[in-house]
């Protein structure tokens, strides 16, 4: 057998025998990365030259490197790294394409060998200058790095398009696995408190008045306040470390239109100078590096000039919390450089370093920057800022987990649980096999138990881990069919307790009961199980309450000041213009169904059909205000899509029914 196949069905065994809780920390690309080093090692062996696929070198470089040990050196760890970066970037030929193919990508290689050995030694200069305390030489160094790759980073939108020109067209794709249309910002707290909760700009950034409250961050300096934002709130929670309690704010990017509100006005929008990870890149061109190689060529050959900048960026020390973070360097330089740019580019959007594994097949979000500049308001506050964005007032939220009054209830479904399991043992004599599965059952819902009585004291992070791993024991449990599972414990006739038990039906319907309110499986609901999965939902919050008004309008000239109203009320909107056809009467028959309102209503005289509405559609009464919920297994009960609808701007009856 050929030694790859061998060293790769090894690696697989070694994987299949990990402990449930290392599992947690297996990656989907573990195999491949395997498979890629074993058929290296073989091909070595032979003396052959050994070639990658660009999307197996992004494999080998993927992002963020985290460090353990004390003695971290940022330069001498980045120069190891893109040594090995340069070496493996001279293993790919295409070998995959055909040959026109090949020739282009074995090309380009070559183009950007000395644009790459330049970029890299800008780095490392950059680093010697700043431990030498040469800030000026620093700077003027990073600089021309700037200049030489200014034609290469990625500048995008903030929904993440980004604009590649190849020879024969302009393209405008997105790289993150889904645009960023919600944003979310956190700040963790000890207890409520009514001064955060009735001011929205305790959740906007920090004034300029008190900027000595902001800390150094990766992509900013103390004492230069910035705005971070996550597309996801569970992202904007694991950055702030996992906290137990915290008030959360949803923010609205506003969109620029011409008057009409008819043309978005792109380059009056923010811009952002956007990091991506390899995973991100290598995701997007499964299917382009087919269908439009060009295009996918040319976004690969930009990523690989600009890949030691975003490297030195995508460092993680995880030695311990210390005040000096030289992983931090390169980002709050390309911060400065941001702010001395800023007529150009506005921000940083940036995938996360941090641990992401305990959500891995749900993770799709990234995280933006932006320096709050000039001009400010009388609060010290950026103007900009605050006209670019709208943003709910806090909420507050708890962890569930560590929230004794909210799991009182579940704590009582699991003690009874485990109180009639208990019981059930000493009144039944069950075989063997159904015993070791009640041991499980008992070891998992003690676990569940302790967990919700002791929350408060437990690390999130440290909780998360441990509901995985009981959701991992609850799948090893659900795996075999439950009257299978009971006819063979009743054919081993050497367990002494099937062949002297009296009572086996009553035994076997006993572990029927107790496996059901466990496991849920078919029509029943079991108890334990559902806890699990509901607990590892609600700790992310991710299904939180969400709400926002659509302005309807059928002329722009009526909206301005609704919009103005709404921004100012920190209330989430979209503008939705209504024309007169078959889509727009189903809309605004389900609005009042929704409502329980006449249809009547928007235009103020009986309605007689379709075709009728349709002919005078130009009387509809506008603008239109309806506060529309998402829905979600968590929504309290009577939650409903549409909760109502305001005909006209009266603000007295907006505050009333929004409780301003």
């Amino acid at each position: 057998m050929r030694e790859d196949v061998i060293c790769l069905e090894m690696c697989i065994k070694f994987i299949k025998n990990i402990e449930t809780i290392d599992r947690l920390f297996v990656y989907d690309w573990t195999l491949d990365k395997i498979r890629i080093i074993a058929m290296r090692n073989h091909q070595l062996k032979e003396g052959r030259r050994v070639a990658l696929k660009i999307e197996d070198l992004m494999r080998e470089i993927a992002l963020p490197k985290r460090y353990f040990n004390n003695d971290f050196i940022i330069s001498d760890k980045f120069k190891e790294e893109t040594d090995t970066f340069v070496s493996l970037l001279h293993q790919c030929n295409g070998e995959e394409f055909d040959a026109d193919k090949q020739a282009n990508i074995r090309q380009m290689t070559i183009d950007i060998s000395d644009i790459l050995k330049l970029n890299i030694a800008s780095i490392l200069k950059i680093f010697k200058h700043y431990e030498n305390a040469d800030l000026k030489t620093t700077q003027e160094e990073f600089d021309i790095l700037m200049s030489r790759i200014k034609d290469d980073v990625f500048i995008s939108s903030i929904e993440d398009q980004v604009q590649i020109n190849t020879e024969k067209q302009t393209f405008y794709p997105s790289f993150h696995t889904t645009p960023g249309n919600r944003f979310f910002r956190l700040r963790p707290v000890e207890h409520e408190s009514y001064n955060i909760q009735q001011n929205a700009d305790e959740l906007f950034h920090i004034p300029l008045s008190k900027r000595a409250n902001s800390n150094n961050e990766r992509f900013s300096l103390a004492g230069f306040p910035s705005l971070y934002l996550s597309t996801m709130l569970p992202l904007a929670w694991q950055e702030c470390g996992y906290p137990q309690k915290y008030y959360f704010s949803e923010y609205q990017y506003i969109k620029s239109y011409d008057p009409t509100f008819e043309r978005r006005l792109y380059d009056k929008e923010l811009r952002f100078l956007s990091l991506y990870s390899p995973d991100e890149i290598n995701n997007w061109g499964i299917s382009v590096k087919y269908s439009n190689f060009d295009l996918w060529l040319v976004v690969v050959t930009k990523y690989l000039k600009t890949y030691p900048l975003i490297l030195a960026c995508s460092f993680v020390n995880q030695s311990g919390k210390v005040p000096y973070k030289q992983e931090y360097i390169i980002p709050q330089m390309l911060m400065q450089w941001i702010l001395r740019n800023n007529s150009t580019v506005q921000g940083i959007s940036y995938f996360t370093c941090i641990d992401t594994s305990m959500w891995p097949s749900q993770w799709c979000s990234y995280n933006i920057v932006i320096p709050a500049v000039k001009p400010y308001d009388d609060n010290t506050y950026s103007k900009t800022l605050r006209d670019k964005f709208c943003w709910t007032v806090p909420r507050f939220f708890t962890v569930p987990i560590a929230d004794k009054k909210y799991n009182e209830h579940d704590r009582e479904i699991v003690y009874s649980f485990v109180r009639d399991l208990r019981s059930a043992s000493r009144t039944y004599q069950f075989p063997t096999g159904l015993q070791d599965s009640l041991n499980k059952m008992m070891n998992v819902s003690g676990c569940l138990m302790s967990l919700l009585d002791n929350g408060s004291a437990l690390h999130m992070q440290l909780a998360l881990h441990i509901l995985n791993s009981l959701d991992s024991n609850c799948n090893q449990l659900k795996a075999f069919k439950l009257e299978t599972f009971i006819a063979e414990v009743l054919e081993d006739k050497k367990d002494p307790f099937v062949i002297k038990n009296s009572n086996l039906d009553d035994t076997f319907n006993a572990f029927r009961n107790l496996y059901n309110r466990f496991i849920s499986k078919g029509r029943t609901i079991g108890d334990v199980e559902r806890l699990i999965d509901k607990y590892k939902s609600l700790c992310w919050n991710d299904l939180h309450r969400h709400s926002q008004i659509f302005l309807l309008y059928s002329n722009h000239s009526e909206i301005a000041e609704p919009l103005k109203w709404l921004q100012e009320n920190h209330i989430l909107h979209e503008i939705k213009k209504l024309d007169a056809n078959d889509d727009t009467v189903k809309y605004l028959k389900n609005i009042a169904k929704e409502t329980n309102v006449s249809i009547d209503d928007f235009w103020g005289m009986p309605v007689e059909s379709d075709e009728w509405i349709l002919e005078n559609f130009s009387a509809i009464r506008t603008p239109i205000f309806v506060k529309q919920n998402d829905i979600s297994m968590f929504s309290t009960d009577g939650t409903a899509l549409y909760e109502f609808v305001q005909i006209g701007f009266d603000i007295d009856v907006l505050v009333e029914i929004l409780h301003l």
